[in-house]
């Protein structure tokens, strides 16, 4: 990457010629995102201050109240004595990023595969960041502006909804003409006129059109309207029609496609998926040779390039297969461009690489479609008689080419001559001033990065001027403070206290936010709620116990570090006496309900969590720190995928049902005089047995119809069988059995249910118990230890199993069937036996 650019060099890049300190931040440069032209406003301030021009303490203009001329006002006001007015002629700041929660800003992401892009943290010296939302990262840039106009004072304004119509040159300037929009009768005659000894223009691009193509309307890409749908009227074949090659057409091509778009798992699931750095360089590339035709005027097939070079490598991955999983059913896409070629140089590499992933997931795919249409333009025409395909909203004619579309989706940018209509007359010759700069500096221009100094710069002033910490910085430092909450006896109820209401409390796992937790009485006096106490406390590194140890040291061992049915659990730090300040808010109720309170929010959270794992494992088998630590065929994934839809759905809904499916996934003991015991247990400490066990149960489940979870023991999941009577199972993934290792005693421990599903530690074992107790089976049954005579036969399938979910789902019901096969050939013959 290249290095940053000297001050000489900025000044000549924004400097508009024959025009003394009137200066352009990003208007005519290539890459635009909110973080560069945050980066190029930084730039010129520091460059403008390094080299005197904010020596005389000048009157500034910013005209554009956007990302750049946001930070632009700031820093310059920040760095000098000068006066800064920013203009805006919207209602408020950053306007376009305050309507949607939808679209995604990353600072680093465009540049993308390069190191480091996938950092979500801007790192600005002011006005930081972290990648989210539009919405979320405006108010945090605007909470940073904010702070350092209280500092600065009247030093710097900001006057939006005045529209500024033009400059003239002064002697010592330019005078400045605007109007008040506010005005009971804005009018050109009512034009206030100022001077200011430097501009700064920061007008950006602008709004796109309305309507871009006559008679279609199309949403602004920064409108939660301007996302594609997510359920289209149920039509088996939704038809998208999306016209323009930028980031927005294409970013919107993936929307369309996508059953339900989430723009930031969209970005993650290429950014980080396995094997995907290994076609960085290929990637990075292709990248140069574009740019470099580009350079000499040609055009470049990306296209082509990603067919020869990285397709087989993105399907031997399961990157085709994981978009291919995440589109609409029977969805048809057509994507019309000027060009022939369907990929400009001018966007990024992700959204590029998206495209291409959805494009080649609908081809791969016989009830989907994709098709390029290119043309110079688009016109609405009504409906063909006969039509050729059913009805639909549009129709539209293409070169000559008919096409029907559901939906059109319309992204040929903004309208940059209305917002720089203005400065015509300032700017007439700086497009190819700063074309050829452009050129000169090249990939400078391209990924703009800030000095050392001028990072320097900005941070000691903002030092100097006390200025508040980023709103990301003063939430990581509450984060770490602690939250101090409190529960004691009252009447016949708890009475909770403290800064957050219960369900906050799985903050101490979704955050690893810090809890001071006090507990004036003994466990006994809190009855339900101090197991969903606990059960915060003992998965949390960060959070206390403030108690009496005498009434709760032996309560906590038992369920913790001398629990009987796990390993590996921690106990909670216990601090004798009341710090306080958990006092406000107090709530009296229920223990059982407090405590139902507390188990469903940190339930809902691992069920979240879970789901999120298992997402892009089906998809493409991708399993961040092995916690599954198998191998499944695609067609067992995918069918896999609709088993897991259903438990998804019915575990959202019915919380007694996941409570109880993960409890006795890591507790092997199911009764009620252990129900505690097992509750504390299910937490992030177990979190690698939670994932692993679910998924072996879920692939026994797909292949062995039909099981699914149940709510009630014995055991949690239940097999329906035609015409025989229904089984229920024990899924279960615990380390020990009454104090004793699971692998040791699992074949002498009573299972109360028909079958059960092991995971011992990384084994994964499959148990099956006889329908009614028999003393005498043979002893060459696959077992994984000696019975007494008349426990559970278990067979061992580790091996198996694991060949077997990788062959695919064939051959785990293959084995599945053996398995039940040897289990009744081997009951049948102690039938016989004991008849004899």
């Amino acid at each position: 990457m290249a290095d940053p650019l000297l001050a000489q060099d900025i000044i000549d890049g924004a400097a508009v010629r024959d025009r003394p300190n009137l200066f352009v931040i990003g208007c005519f440069d290539r890459r635009i995102t909110f973080y560069s032209q945050q980066v190029r406003a930084l730039s010129l301030v520091h460059a403008l201050k390094h080299l005197g021009y904010l020596n005389a303490n000048p009157r500034i203009a910013v005209i554009g109240g956007g990302a750049a001329g946001v930070t632009a006002a700031a820093a310059a006001a920040l760095v000098s004595n000068a006066n800064v007015v920013l203009f805006e002629t919207a209602g408020e700041l950053l306007s376009l990023q305050s309507t949607t929660e939808r679209r995604r800003l990353d600072p680093h992401i465009y540049d993308w595969p390069a190191h480091d892009t996938v950092d979500p943290i801007a790192n600005l010296p002011i006005l930081d960041w972290e990648s989210g939302t539009c919405r979320s990262v405006r108010e945090d840039v605007l909470l940073g502006f904010g702070d350092i106009s209280v500092r600065i004072g009247q030093r710097l304004q900001r006057r939006t909804r005045h529209r500024v119509l033009g400059l003239a040159v002064a002697a010592d300037g330019y005078d400045l003409r605007f109007i008040d929009l506010d005005d009971p009768a804005p009018a050109p005659e009512n034009e206030t006129t100022e001077r200011f000894n430097m501009v700064l223009l920061a007008v950006g691009f602008g709004l796109e059109p309305r309507e871009p193509v006559a008679n279609i309307q199309s949403a602004s890409y920064w409108s939660d309207a301007g996302v594609p749908v997510t359920e289209f009227e149920a039509r088996p074949t939704p038809r998208f029609f999306i016209s323009g090659a930028g980031d927005g057409g294409l970013i919107d091509l993936v929307a369309a496609g996508a059953t339900n778009f989430d723009h930031a798992g969209m970005i993650s699931m290429i950014s980080h998926h396995p094997g995907i750095d290994e076609l960085s360089p290929t990637l990075a590339g292709i990248d140069v040779r574009a740019r470099a035709a580009d350079a000499a005027g040609n055009r470049f097939d990306f296209l082509a390039a990603y067919d020869n070079e990285v397709l087989g490598q993105l399907t031997a991955i399961g990157l085709v297969a994981a978009v291919a999983a995440q589109l609409r059913p029977g969805v048809r896409l057509t994507l019309q461009t000027q060009h022939l070629e369907i990929f400009e140089i001018s966007t990024s590499t992700l959204n590029r690489l998206a495209a291409y992933l959805t494009i080649k997931a609908c081809e791969a795919d016989v009830q989907r479609s994709f098709r390029h249409l290119q043309c110079d333009a688009i016109v609405r025409v009504a409906a063909p008689v006969p039509a050729p395909e059913p009805a639909a909203d549009f129709w539209l004619d293409c070169a000559g080419e008919t096409v029907a579309a559901d939906a059109v989706i319309v992204r040929r940018g903004p309208g940059r001559s209305v917002v720089r209509g203005p400065f015509d007359d300032h700017l007439a010759s700086y497009a190819d001033a700063h074309r050829e700069w452009l050129a000169r500096h090249g990939d400078a221009t391209l990924v703009p990065k800030l000095s050392r100094h001028a990072r320097t710069l900005f941070q000691d002033a903002a030092r100097d001027a006390e200025i508040p910490f980023a709103p990301r910085v003063q939430r990581q430092m509450a984060q770490q403070l602690p939250i101090s909450v409190q529960l004691r006896r009252d009447a016949n109820q708890v009475r909770w206290s403290g800064a957050v209401p219960p369900n906050q409390l799985v903050r101490a796992w979704s955050a690893d936010q810090a809890f001071e937790i006090i507990l004036p009485d003994g466990p006994e006096l809190l009855g339900p709620a101090a197991v969903a106490i606990l059960r915060v406390a003992c998965h949390s590194r960060t959070s206390r116990l403030h108690a009496a140890p005498a009434l709760w040291s032996h309560h906590v061992r038992a369920l913790s570090i001398d629990s009987l049915h796990a390993e590996g659990i921690a106990m909670p730090t216990i601090i004798d006496g009341n710090p306080g300040g958990a006092a406000q808010d107090p709530v009296a109720i229920a223990s059982d309900i407090l405590a139902r309170q507390i188990h469903r929010a940190l339930d809902s959270w691992l069920l979240e969590k879970l789901h999120a794992h298992l997402a892009p494992f089906f998809a493409s088998n991708a399993d961040p720190s092995r916690s599954i630590g198998l191998t499944i065929a695609p067609s067992l994934r995918a069918a896999m995928a609709e088993s897991w839809a259903q438990w998804h759905a019915a575990f959202g809904d019915d919380s007694a049902l996941l409570s109880h499916f993960m409890r006795l996934m890591i507790c092997a003991v199911d009764d009620d005089n252990n129900r505690d015991a097992g509750q504390v247990l299910v937490g992030p400490t177990k979190w690698k047995e939670i994932v692993r066990g679910t998924v072996v149960a879920l692939a026994i489940a797909t292949a062995w119809q039909t099981t699914s979870p149940k709510s009630a023991g014995p055991g949690n999941l239940v097999r329906l069988r035609d015409g025989d009577s229904d089984w229920s199972g024990h899924g279960c993934a615990a380390d020990l059995i009454n104090g004793s290792d699971m692998s040791l005693c699992a074949a002498t421990y009573m299972w109360q249910t028909q079958f059960v599903i092991l995971i011992v530690k990384t084994t994964i074992e499959v148990a099956r118990n006889a329908e009614r107790p028999f003393a005498q089976v043979d002893t060459d049954q696959p077992a994984l230890s000696e019975t007494d005579g008349s426990g559970p036969v278990i067979m061992s399938i580790n091996r198996e199993f694991s060949e077997a979910v990788a062959a695919g789902l064939p051959a785990l019901r293959a084995l599945l069937a053996a398995v039940e096969a040897r289990h009744f050939e081997a009951l049948d013959k102690a039938i016989m036996k004991g008849a004899a």
